[in-house]
């Protein structure tokens, strides 16, 4: 295992890490964490490769079976629905946690019809190969957005396994929106990729759902209403009728927040400005 710190020296975490016989590198802040995974595959040989964020917490199972749906489907990259950590740190993080839910059926779903997935952060297992050729971009807004578009026009596919992977949801509006900013940020710089998907030799689910993930964040409010037909799915992973309430209400409002959200992104790429990354409050890493 390797872990890369960002640091201009004197990092206590380096020598906790290296006690742990982990190998460490500690590098000058450059291209954030596409900048980071670029320094690794300069130094690392291997047939698969995985990758976390610092609050990722995997089962158990998450490498033994994102390679094994590596290895039936010869995909690039194997991951998993993600769910929340954190759902009882605010009222925030509790509504994301129901969102998840939400995205984690919608991933099975496009796994069913050979669509477009997108992996956060590329947190999974992939297959190093893919890295023959490419590396991150480190000026794009979401280099994992990027590189995923990058891999589906190669010819390439992303799977689901049959585990999960837990990761921290926001807790707070500002943070919420933040976050949500840059990730559309980051689907409306993959529009560069229109003519390539629209050329691809790849079957059509793959090109009409790629072009719908880049897209709805536009028109997430009128999709808002029919939030209540999935009011069942929500009941069965909620405590009580107040926990039912809050998700069913708290996704309602994501749903035009992420409305707001991609105006903004949409206005700051009009206006050339550039979006800011700024970072989110975890809890209890």
């Amino acid at each position: 295992m390797t872990y890369v710190i960002d640091s201009l020296g004197g990092d206590p975490r380096a020598k906790y890490l290296q006690d742990q016989s982990v190998d460490v590198i500690v590098r000058k802040p450059r291209g954030k964490k596409a900048g980071a995974i670029n320094d690794v595959l300069d130094i690392i040989t291997a047939d698969y490769i995985a990758f976390f964020d610092v609050d990722s917490r995997p089962d158990k199972n998450f490498l033994v079976e994102c390679v094994r749906a590596l290895e039936k489907e010869c995909a690039a990259i194997a991951s998993a629905p993600r769910y929340v950590t954190n759902p009882d740190a605010s009222m925030v993080s509790r509504v994301i946690s129901a969102e998840y839910t939400l995205i984690a059926d919608l991933y099975r779903l496009l796994d069913q019809m050979d669509g477009f997935k997108q992996f956060n952060g590329l947190i999974g297992v992939l297959d190093a190969r893919v890295f023959d050729k490419r590396r991150l971009d480190e000026t794009a807004i979401c280099e994992d957005a990027d590189f995923m578009q990058q891999i589906y026009l190669g010819g390439n596919i992303a799977v689901l396994a049959n585990t999960r992977v837990g990761e921290q949801a926001p807790m707070t509006l500002m943070d919420l929106f933040n976050q949500r900013v840059r990730w559309i940020s980051g689907a409306c710089g993959g529009l560069k990729y229109f003519r390539g998907f629209y050329r691809a030799k790849i079957p059509w689910s793959r090109k009409i759902t790629w072009f719908s993930a880049m897209m709805i964040p536009f028109f997430t409010f009128m999709v808002s209403p029919l939030v209540p037909s999935y009011s069942m799915r929500l009941w069965r992973s909620s405590n009580s009728i107040g926990d039912f309430t809050l998700k069913l209400t708290g996704l309602i409002v994501v749903a035009w927040i992420i409305w707001l959200c991609a105006l903004v992104a949409l206005s700051k790429k009009l206006l050339r400005r550039q979006v800011k990354w700024k970072e989110t409050a975890r809890y209890k890493v």
